[in-house]
């Protein structure tokens, strides 16, 4: 009986510890992710009518639940783009993008409807519907895909050197 109980401790700790081991690896999942969406904003152009003003932030908004805690501002603050800060905006289930210029979709958001110039990013860990810029996780690194086509119709002009890094682009030519 002794021995039984044993080895039930011991697997309970095992599965603990995987646990902790999943949890730790998510989390620097979505710390990678974190930088990768703040270090989008200086490798996009958006046109000059997505800015209120020339010294204006661009702001990263999450929709739906968000998955970074801490690390997306952590990422933010140490980041600026095209001279302008990096400003951030948890909006939650609502679908309204008004002054973001990055939204990432996290867990029960819906696409935004919009024809803003407005960059928007979605990840396999959520859904497998592909926004321009959409992560996945390959050979236990986060990658991503872009679909060039859908941003050149949001007005916004990517980088060749983020297309570089893509996994794959739609719309490369």
């Amino acid at each position: 009986m002794a021995g039984r109980q044993a080895i039930a401790g011991a697997l309970a700790a095992l599965v603990l510890l995987g646990e902790a081991g999943m949890a730790r690896a998510q989390t620097l999942e979505y710390q990678v992710k974190a930088n990768y969406l703040v270090r989008f904003a200086a490798f996009v152009e958006w046109p000059p009518s997505a800015f209120a003003s020339a010294s204006a932030p661009l702001t990263l908004c999450v929709a739906g639940r968000d998955p970074f805690g801490r690390a997306l501002e952590t990422a933010a603050a140490a980041q600026t783009a095209h001279g302008r800060r990096i400003a951030l905006r948890r909006l939650g289930d609502r679908s309204a993008v008004t002054g973001c210029h990055i939204v990432y979709l996290g867990r029960g958001a819906e696409a935004p409807e919009t024809g803003a110039a407005v960059l928007v990013v979605s990840d396999s860990a959520v859904t497998a519907r592909r926004a321009m810029i959409h992560f996945v996780i390959s050979s236990n690194r986060v990658r991503f895909h872009i679909d060039k086509v859908a941003a050149e119709q949001a007005r916004l002009q990517l980088s060749s050197r983020l297309l570089n890094l893509a996994v794959d682009v739609r719309g490369r030519g």
